[in-house]
Parts: structure tokens; sequence; C-alpha cells
């Protein structure tokens, strides 16, 4: 517990020197010390009981989204107060329509947590998948407010499992219930937590993708890239870049979609440095604008995205996605997205925390390559002879059709993780209507 506090103590004061060099923790510093009065005026907009959701950051948000959009529906009678630990998520989503009050969580401590809990009095606690504040968890289970780990992931290296870990041990146990995304999550904890808290729900980003999937967007500048199959390389680092520019170099006959991870302007700059014949999305869409003749282009392009919000929606124009991240400490990306459209995908060698990534693997549907080479010999395979009709399962045509058809079964096959959620809310009589 002295480390515990320790930490607290000397986190806010890090961050806030590492604030000088890092954006990110200079965003962080910059709205804790504003949290409080962004709290404040917020909690005008609260007209009726509260469900607090909690998200550590952006990719927490996409799969607890279809747990708030099926509380609104089913509760109505609540409003939701969704927070934030990170500036990732809580600058993308600040303005999120499917909730009611966006803030950043006030940073753990005695005094923050029950002030924070005294100011929005929440009927029902929901954190996502991660995150584990002691003295939020212990005011909350002082006070008899019921609180759901939704969509939780356990791995045997964790804290809960060294005998060390006693404090997460204590505060896995302060939830009320524990939702687990598979089986093995499920072994792993179930010697730590009471046997009625734990249950097999399932992971909500299934549920996110195939929503996704069903709002089919059109891109009006995709008519100007040429007829060759297009390949869209999502959520990139450099290291996926350069890996990139190896294989087109190969003379590869595909257009290439970059859809880079930061699309801050040096990152863009240092992306089209590496693909020196690229063009921008915001250059091609002021070619389009400023030329009413202009024909599509007679070759294939590489096209960097230099925006974001659309790289869930253009999967479904891919016949083939590479998901970046596979060749950096941190890991792959979202492989769900492109799955959910029947794509075939193709990722890094860094997976093994993924595991909707080694399922999706297991299934047929994805790829993990180690090198260019690699990339490059199952791109072809994958590419060639995409024009023909043959049903000949030993054709190249066909393993390109299995892949995707895998995919988009697998994501089907894991579906149900909101529903399951709900039923249990409604079960346990958490909320009433």
């Amino acid at each position: 517990m002295a480390l515990y506090n320790l930490f607290l103590f000397c986190y806010p004061k890090i961050a806030k020197l590492l604030g000088l060099f890092n954006q990110k923790a200079k965003q962080w510093s910059i709205g804790q010390a504003e949290v409080w009065e962004d709290i404040k005026q917020k909690q005008a907009l609260i007209t009726k009981p509260v469900i607090w959701v909690h998200c550590a950051s952006y990719g927490e948000f996409e799969q607890g989204l279809p747990i708030i959009e099926a509380l609104k529906l089913q509760y109505p009678a609540y409003q939701i107060w969704l927070t934030f630990f990170s500036p990732s998520g809580y600058l993308h989503r600040k303005d999120d329509p499917a909730v009611d009050v966006v803030t950043y969580l006030p940073f753990d401590g005695a005094k923050n947590a029950s002030q924070f809990i005294d100011t929005i009095q929440p009927k029902l606690i929901v954190f996502i998948k991660y995150e584990f504040w002691y003295y939020y968890l212990k005011i909350a289970n002082q006070r008899n407010i019921p609180v759901l780990l939704a969509a939780a992931i356990f791995r045997a290296d964790q804290l809960f499992f060294k005998w060390y870990g006693g404090l997460y041990r204590k505060m896995l146990n302060w939830f009320s219930y524990v939702l687990v995304q598979d089986p093995v999550s499920y072994q792993i904890i179930q010697s730590k937590i009471d046997a009625d808290k734990l249950f097999l729900t399932g992971d909500t980003r299934f549920d996110r993708v195939i929503a996704t999937a069903k709002n089919n967007i059109t891109f009006n500048w995709l008519s100007f890239l040429n007829n060759a199959p297009i390949i869209i390389a999502g959520s990139t680092w450099p290291s996926d870049h350069d890996l990139i520019q190896k294989v087109i170099s190969n003379k590869l006959n595909a257009n290439w979609i970059i859809v880079p991870h930061h699309v801050d302007k040096d990152a863009i700059k240092a992306c089209k440095a590496i693909f020196e014949n690229s063009i921008t999305l915001t250059a091609l869409e002021n070619l389009i604008s400023t030329n009413a003749n202009l024909l599509p282009f007679t070759s294939p392009t590489v096209l960097i995205i230099d925006r974001i919000g659309l790289l869930r929606s253009l999967y479904q124009y891919a016949a083939i996605t590479y998901i970046g991240g596979g060749f950096t400490k941190d890991g792959i990306h979202n492989t769900l997205e492109p799955a959910a459209f029947g794509v075939p995908v193709i990722w890094g060698p860094n997976d093994g925390k993924y595991r909707e990534a080694i399922g999706l693997r297991n299934a047929g549907g994805g790829l993990q390559i180690k090198d260019a080479a690699e990339l490059s010999n199952n791109l072809i395979e994958l590419l060639s002879n995409r024009n023909n009709d043959s049903s000949d399962d030993n054709s190249d045509n066909s393993r390109s059709k299995k892949m995707g058809a895998a995919a988009l079964q697998y994501i089907h096959e894991n579906a149900g993780g909101t529903k399951k959620t709900i039923q249990l809310i409604q079960e346990k009589r958490l909320l009433i209507n």
C-alpha cells in the first residue's frame, strides 16, 4: 500500500516533467489541472441517475461503446458519464454523442475518489477491460455501489498472480462482477475471485466491428485510383513503412492506401519521404476539386491518408489488409475491423498479447509475417488471379476468398458479448428501469 501511495504521489510530478518533452504527458497534466473545473461545469448537464463508465484510453472506448449504446437503449432513465485516463481517449471522444458527459478521471487518491463519487452519485460503475484504481474501488465498495469489470482479459504475467500482488488481488475482489473475454482469462482468474462474481461473456469488440461494417460509407475519391486491387495498410508505424516500401519496390500490381497511426504534420512528412511517389488524401482532394476533367490514374498509386476517422470504413474496399504495429514493442493494432468486412488480414510478428489476432490466425482468416520477403510472397499469392472465377480449391483466388470467408466467420462466431453483459445487469438487478 505504501508503494501504491508513493506511485500516486510521484506520477503527476513525473508526468509534468515529461510534459516538457512529451506532448501526451503535457496534455494529461493540463487535463488533470483543469479536471475539477470541467466536472463542475458538466455536472449541470445531469438531470437523471448516472451510470459511470470508465475507459483507460481510445481502444478501451471502442470496446466499451457497444455496452454504452446498449445501456442507453435498455435504460433510458439513466445518463452516461464517461471518463478517460489517457488524453488519446479524452481528446478524441470528449464530444461523443453516445454519452451525456465526458471528462478525465481525477487521478486516484482518497480525496479525489470520494469527491468524484459524491459529485456524480453513480448507480452503477462499469470499468472497461483494464484499470484498477484502489481508492475508487474501495469507496464504491464501502458505499455498496455495484461495479463491473467488463470485457476483461488476464495474462499469467500480471500483478494479480505475483507473490507481491496482494493489493491487486484485493482490488479485483472489490468488483461486484468480473466479466471476462475468453476461457483463458476465466481459467487464470478463477482461483483469485469468488466463483459467483466471475462470468465468461466474450469480447465486445466483435459487436463493435460488426456494427461498423453495416454502415457503408462511400469515398468518391476512390474512383480516381486505377482499377488494380487495393491493399490497405492501417495504423502503421515507421517500421511498417520501411517494410512496405521494400514490397512496393517489387512492382506489385496494386494500389496501396497507407493509414499511419500518427497523422500529425511531421509524421506525414516522414511517411511521404519513404514513399517518394505517393500522394496524400488532402493533395488528391485538392487535385480533384481544381481539375474538373480529371481522369482516373493510369497506374497503381500509393495514397497516404493524412487525417483520422476514415480507416475502419476504408477497409471495406480492400482486397487485402496489413495491420501495423507488429514490428514495435507495443504490438499490433486492431485486426478485427478489416476481418468484419471479410478481408484477409496480415500483420507483423509481435502479436503474443493479442488473443483476437491469434484466434483470427488459427481460424484461417489472418497471417503473421516476419519480414518483407514473407509479406511479398503472401501478397503475390493472394492477389494473383483474383479476377479468375475458378472454384478450384487449389487456385490462388480460392485462398484469398477462403481467408476472407474465414475472417468473417470468426467475427460472427465470437459476437454477442454486449448482449451477455446487459443480460447479467438485468439478471442481477443492478439497475432498475
